[in-house]
């Protein structure tokens, strides 16, 4: 048996986690020139990929600090660009509005002096109503006339209005620097006295009518009712001779008039007279009522903004002279000093217009050089005197508690909130004057030379009896029924809403809203009822802002110097035609005011026939206490409309949603190049942004749905929105640009100005 082999000893067991590095040094040890070339490889793979890293870094580094640097030369480079833009852009915008201007001021002189001529001219017997002699001796003979033609009275009111509009015209196209305060002051009395004259003359008619009412008795009721006509009143006529105690009222049906007679009427010789006036001679006799007509007075020129500014450099002067010396004067002396400073503090509304102008052109020219900073500082003194000014004014004004110490304000109508529209309803009980009696085939007329007399309703006889205790008075007087009226709204005015009836106080010379109750409104048909104490002069008022805030608007040229102002309002649409002259665009179908519409007239003649009409698309300066705005820089904003008007010819201008969700500093809107009449493609509007001391292209769309404020490429920053709409201008567009008529451009700036687009224009939830 052969001997017993011992087996081989096994190393002991390693532990797992020895393993590796045992392997590791075995396999270093034995590896073989293949792995060891693999190895090498993988390495340097590595180190060449960490080189790589290592050099996109540095040039990624490289790329950085040259755009940065590219950036600085071009941000140096575009205000280098800038600052030589404005010290050249904006003398040359300056001097281009005094060219307009000047222009505007010489053919509007040459009009004025042809109107004038042509008037000297006429032979048609009429007056000329701004030479007191003539216009005197017409006024003197009209009342002495014994003419009791009913078509001869209407045909001599007719021409009283003519003579009217000529001085209203005068008043307000005439610069106040051509029209001397006595002159005015003269215009203003001859209206006044045209317009007694006018009611005198329709009393005259209502009366002719009375004194041989009993040729006009019907047959059916017994009593006379006769409505007479003409382009501007409506007469409607009706005298008591059945005297039927149970009589409620009559409706002129045609007319659609009708009254409600109080019973204790019911048994008197009464008539009962409802003239409406397409025209308001009342409104004007309020004392506030040319507090509030501010907003579109004609803005001076750059010509007067320097004059003016030479003239308060020297008041300025004389101001800081004057301050000096104080100390040295004795106290009489002071005294009179005192006074003479007070006169001069006080400005005309000349000045008050020319430091609103001088303040528009500062943000423009603030920012160009040395001269700029001495305007700056000229017209923050011109704000002090302007706001002693306006004080001085105030304290002239008389209050509404002054004139109607024992009512309620909140009564009376306030014309910054309110607008009479539709003209003026007079709503009288009459005496019935003396009938024609027949006797023996002889017609006998008992003649008196009294006029119109009005007969009293509430009843006098209650307060004359003094055995009547005071409550039994008012008691008496809650007892006596009312006047009712029911009238159609007047067809030639627009009504958006209910409209509110308001009546006359000859007393305190206001409209108000008290002492009338009962009211009933059918919308459809738009009839109109309500009830009044007493018989009394009437008329219907609109909100001022019934159509404001704008949910959009749009000027578009049409042709050269020809161009359509789109603006859609909170309850209408409204386009107005632009040339030398404005019309309102006529509709397919005829409405209310058709008779305005497609009549060429000047752009403060349409912006006073639109309000009347209601249709009333131009905010007052404090609009915004009365409704939403999109609160902007004023003066950017005065500058951007005379800018688009410069430019209007030939560039299409419209609003912005952006232009809600920016600062007050910034004005955003969509322009574009147009030379034709034809419509204009989504894709060609671009965004621009106006601030006081640069505009720029944006890169961003109207339809993007985030904002950006990133430059557009291939564009630079201009001064103003002009120079910038001229430089990306065609040559075709330029020339029109350069060449635009001054009229046309007066037209479109006085209408922007008026409606104040941007600001009153907001987004609609």
């Amino acid at each position: 048996m052969p001997p017993k082999q011992n087996k081989k000893q096994m190393p002991p067991k390693q532990n797992k986690k020895q393993m590796p590095s045992i392997m590791g040094s075995a396999k270093g040890q034995n590896l073989t020139r293949s792995e060891e070339k693999l190895v090498k490889q993988e390495e340097e793979k590595k180190r060449l990929e960490e080189e790589e890293l290592r050099q996109a870094a540095e040039q990624a580094e490289q790329e950085r600090l040259e755009k940065l640097r590219l950036e600085e030369e071009e941000r140096a480079r575009i205000a280098a660009a800038d600052k030589a833009r404005k010290e050249n852009e904006l003398p040359e915008l300056l001097q281009i509005l005094e060219g307009n201007d000047l222009t505007v001021e010489k053919v509007n002189r040459n009009l004025r002096e042809m109107f004038k001529w042509q008037r000297y001219m006429r032979c048609d017997g009429t007056p000329d109503p701004t030479v007191p002699q003539e216009i005197n001796t017409f006024i003197n003979l009209s009342k002495e006339n014994q003419d009791v033609d009913i078509k001869s009275l209407f045909e001599e009111g007719r021409t009283i209005l003519q003579l009217l509009d000529e001085l209203e015209m005068l008043l307000s196209d005439t610069p106040p620097n051509e029209l001397p305060e006595a002159t005015a002051n003269q215009y203003q009395q001859t209206i006044w006295n045209l317009q007694d004259l006018l009611s005198n003359i329709n009393d005259k008619a209502t009366n002719t009518l009375l004194e041989k009412a009993i040729d006009f008795v019907d047959i059916e009721t017994g009593n006379m009712q006769e409505v007479v006509t003409d382009e501007n009143i409506t007469l409607c006529l009706w005298a008591n001779f059945n005297k039927n105690p149970r009589f409620k009222g009559y409706s002129f049906v045609r007319h659609n008039v009708e009254f409600e007679l109080p019973k204790p009427l019911a048994m008197s010789d009464i008539a009962v007279r409802i003239l409406h006036t397409h025209y308001d001679h009342i409104s004007c006799r309020s004392p506030t009522f040319y507090a509030h007509q501010r907003a579109f007075k004609i803005k001076p020129t750059p010509i007067e903004i320097r004059e003016d500014i030479a003239e308060k450099e020297v008041l300025l002067a004389d101001d800081e002279e004057q301050k000096i010396s104080d100390e040295q004067k004795t106290p009489d002396d002071q005294k009179v000093s005192d006074d003479q400073q007070s006169l001069e503090t006080k400005l005309s509304a000349e000045e008050e217009t020319k430091v609103l102008r001088l303040t528009r052109t500062k943000s423009a020219i603030s920012t160009s050089s040395k001269e700029d900073m001495d305007i700056k500082s000229r017209a923050s003194s011109m704000d002090i005197i302007k706001e002693e000014a306006e004080k001085s004014l105030l304290s002239t004004v008389p209050t509404e508690e002054s004139l109607l110490p024992d009512a309620g304000v909140w009564h009376i109508v306030d014309f910054s909130q309110y607008t009479p529209v539709g003209g003026v309803y007079y709503f009288d009980v009459l005496k019935l004057p003396p009938q024609p009696k027949f006797v023996k085939g002889w017609r006998i007329v008992q003649l008196k030379d009294t006029g119109l007399l009005t007969c009293p309703y509430p009843p006098e006889l209650i307060k004359e009896d003094s055995s009547v205790t005071s409550d039994e008075k008012e008691g008496e007087n809650l007892r006596v029924p009312p006047a009712g009226i029911t009238i159609k709204l007047p067809s030639k005015a627009l009504f958006f809403e209910q409209p509110k009836p308001v009546r006359w106080d000859p007393e305190g010379k206001q409209w108000r809203m008290d002492g009338i109750h009962s009211i009933t409104y059918e919308a459809e048909e738009q009839i109109l009822s309500f009830k009044m104490d007493t018989f009394n002069i009437f008329t219907l008022v609109q909100r001022y802002h019934v159509n404001m805030p704008f949910r959009s608007w749009e000027i578009r040229p049409l042709s050269k110097d020809e161009a359509i102002l789109t603006v859609v309002a909170a309850f209408t649409k409204v386009e107005i035609q632009i040339k030398d002259l404005c019309q309102l665009c006529p509709l397919p179908v005829e409405d209310k005011i058709s008779n305005l519409r497609g009549k060429w007239m000047s752009a403060s003649s349409l912006i006073t026939s639109m309000i009347n009409a209601g249709l009333n698309i131009f905010p007052r300066q404090d609009s915004e206490k009365y409704v939403k705005i999109n609160a902007k820089n004023t003066q950017l904003a005065l500058n951007l409309y005379t800018q688009m008007a410069l430019v209007s010819s030939a560039t299409a201008f419209r609003y912005s949603k952006w232009n809600f969700h920016s600062d007050e500093e910034e004005i955003l809107l969509q322009a574009c190049e147009c030379l034709s009449n034809e419509m204009i493609a989504e894709s060609e509007w671009s965004l621009f942004m106006v601030r006081p001391e640069r505009c720029h292209k944006l890169k961003m769309k109207e339809s993007d749905e985030e904002f950006s404020n990133e430059i557009a490429e291939n564009t630079d920053f201009y001064s103003n929105l002009y120079h910038m709409m001229r430089g990306l201008a065609s040559e075709a567009a330029k020339d029109r640009i350069l060449n635009v008529d001054h009229l046309f451009y007066n037209s479109v700036r006085k209408l922007l100005e008026a409606t104040q687009l941007i600001t009153h224009t907001v987004e609609v939830n």
